[in-house]
């Protein structure tokens, strides 16, 4: 007897074991938890012929960066091949085939159609959200998101997605509040929790942003829950936190990365350049297999690589970009990203001019470009906005924090270049409203007592007095 999964889809198994461990699998890959390739590992032992058992496989081992597994698994797939019973589990059979060749645009278009006909298929729409944030359609991910929700309205998975996506696509009270119903429907899910973070960390509320992913870590050290923690340290200042954050085992490479060079081209803090080193030696490893690494590996590895002193290894990096296909297949990294690694190599260097020039187009279209999500590349408005600061543009400075501080009040930098650039302008009044505005927010915030920038406001207020 064949039996369907826990939302009514066909399976080919006729083992009752095999697919409470499939199920088990798709439950913990979707909640962000452990265990799920065992999962999927016990699901083909129990039926060795479970195709949609196998495909599964393959995908969890590519999202945990395991090619050798995913290589095995898509072995066994296409062994079985012309088993599969049903156009659902052809289509996945087609898009395991497609992810194997590194065919990007044929995985998307089999991914596109199992969403279309079968809307709720979990790890097909999950797998398809990871390519709109890729390619930096939010748009997309939010209509995918909502037919499928609209198919299965209780769907804890859905309502994350649609939150995810209507934050990404800047709905934040409106992200906020389906993110939070789903994670209310299910208090164990990281994945939730992440999506209720965003829209707390994209709106300024880093207070209750540390809070959500601090209980997200308590439940498991899940390492892009950590690097998230990391991150919003790091924006208010906190060296010590970020660090420890950052060298937990889970959080990978690329993101350790990410988080040391906003320490040291934000925050002022010396990197030891062993770390830098150890930072590159790791991501040549994860370059063994360079053809399987998502396009934000590839830039935070040229990053390591340049900061380093692998020059030739960094140009290596941004040529790879440069090679992607154009437009929104690669999320614009063909062209502005490849420009954005080559303006960060000229931050290294003290070439701010050249940087400014080089990010430029990036910063104007960022909401378009992919390869994370946008609290993710605000990074690099965090250091286009210092850029300006550092040239002495002071219009430029005040046009780019105003537009920050719109969806981020709490936003200590923009807040902090006001002060400059109103200063350098001559406009003592306006100067001192937002050194009013930065110590308030500050408290807001979570800054610490000591930070820099709240000292000079606060010193500067009582001098003004």
């Amino acid at each position: 007897m064949a039996y369907t999964d826990v939302r009514g889809l066909a399976v080919s198994t006729t083992s009752a074991d095999a697919l409470a461990a499939y199920e088990r699998g798709i439950d913990l890959f979707l909640r962000w938890r452990e265990g799920a390739a065992d999962a999927f590992q016990a699901a083909v032992a129990a039926d060795p012929h479970f195709v949609l058992g196998h495909c599964t496989r393959a995908y969890v081992a590519w999202r945990m960066g395991k090619p050798g597994l995913a290589r095995e698994a898509h072995q066994q797939v296409m062994a079985l091949a012309d088993d599969a019973p049903d156009e659902r589990e052809r289509l996945h059979v087609r898009a395991v085939d497609a992810m194997q060749r590194c065919d990007a645009a044929a995985a998307q278009t089999h991914l596109e159609q199992v969403a279309a006909q079968y809307p709720t298929d979990r790890i097909g729409v999950r797998l398809l959200s990871f390519i709109c944030i890729a390619q930096g359609d939010y748009g997309r991910g939010l209509e995918i998101a909502r037919r499928s929700l609209t198919a299965c309205p209780d769907d804890v998975q859905f309502q994350t997605m649609t939150g995810f996506f209507l934050e990404q696509s800047g709905y934040n009270a409106e992200g906020l509040a389906m993110s939070s119903r789903a994670l209310a429907s299910d208090p164990t899910n990281l994945f939730a929790y992440h999506a209720v973070g965003h829209a707390y960390v994209a709106r300024g509320d880093y207070r209750n942003a540390l809070e959500t992913f601090e209980r997200a870590a308590s439940l498991e050290r899940y390492g892009h829950i950590l690097w998230h923690l990391a991150e919003a340290q790091a924006i208010l200042g906190h060296e010590r936190l970020t660090r420890d954050y950052s060298s937990a085992p889970t959080v990978p490479p690329f993101e350790r990365i990410a988080l040391m060079w906003r320490l040291e081209a934000l925050r002022g803090a010396r990197i030891d350049d062993a770390i830098w080193k150890d930072l590159a030696a790791q991501g040549e490893r994860l370059l063994e297999h360079a053809d399987y690494l998502t396009t934000w590996m590839h830039h935070w590895i040229g990053v390591a690589l340049a900061r380093a002193g692998e020059h030739e290894k960094a140009r290596t990096q941004v040529e790879r970009l440069r090679r992607l296909p154009a437009g929104r297949a690669s999320g614009h990294w063909s062209t502005l990203g490849a420009d954005l690694l080559e303006g960060e190599m000229a931050v290294m260097r003290g070439d701010h001019a050249t940087a400014a020039r080089l990010m430029a187009p990036a910063i104007r279209q960022i909401h378009d470009m992919g390869g994370g999500s946008r609290e993710q590349k605000d990074i690099f408005r965090d250091l286009y906005l210092e850029l300006q600061r550092r040239l002495g543009n002071a219009d430029e400075v005040i046009e780019l924090a105003q537009q920050r501080l719109l969806a981020n009040p709490c936003h200590i930098q923009s807040l902090t270049a006001l002060t400059w650039a109103y200063g350098r302008t001559g406009r003592p009044l306006l100067q001192r409203q937002a050194y009013q505005q930065l110590v308030n927010r500050a408290a807001e915030a979570g800054l610490p007592t000591r930070a820099p920038e709240l000292l000079d406001a606060q010193q500067m207020l009582q001098a003004t007095a």
